[in-house]
């Protein structure tokens, strides 16, 4: 079944909403900082570096209700390359088609843009992702070691 979602930017005044989504994905905060639930100041701290380093912050919303959060750098300062940052469904409305519309949206907004392909990330040992993120197209081309994991990284032709 096809969802009609749109994206609506982030504002600080969303703040609950956010933390909601981010504290429903116990596996991925795990990985990525190291415990289930993220803290207020954890979470605002994710939210104001994506601001900072100019990445675009949306709500996946369905029928005015924010059902994930997907962040976007339209060009990585690094590469110059389009990258999909954050793609998190909120834990109740996982496997019903939301993270799969929002990437073929996040997909056509950046061909719309003239973009050609585009790049991501995963944590080492996020498998759920992995998975994810090859089923659809995404290829593997690069292992890089960050702060506090491990990256690889994909892209897609688009």
């Amino acid at each position: 079944m096809v969802k009609l979602i749109e994206f609506q930017p982030i504002t600080h005044e969303q703040f609950e909403s956010m933390r909601k989504i981010v504290n429903s994905n116990h596996e991925f905060n795990t990985l990525s900082e190291g415990h289930p639930e993220l803290t207020d100041e954890e979470i605002l701290k994710m939210y104001e570096s994506a601001k900072k380093q100019g990445t675009l912050m949306n709500f996946i919303m369905d029928g005015g209700r924010p059902v994930g959060i997907i962040d976007y750098l339209m060009e990585n300062p690094s590469d110059k390359m389009p990258w999909l940052g954050l793609l998190m469904i909120h834990r109740d409305y996982q496997g019903q088609g939301y993270a799969v519309e929002a990437l073929k949206q996040y997909e056509c907004l950046m061909q719309d843009q003239g973009k050609k392909r585009v790049r991501l990330g995963v944590i080492k040992g996020n498998n759920r992702a992995l998975n994810f993120w090859t089923k659809r197209g995404f290829i593997f081309y690069e292992e890089k070691q960050g702060k506090n994991w491990t990256v690889l990284c994909f892209e897609k032709t688009l």
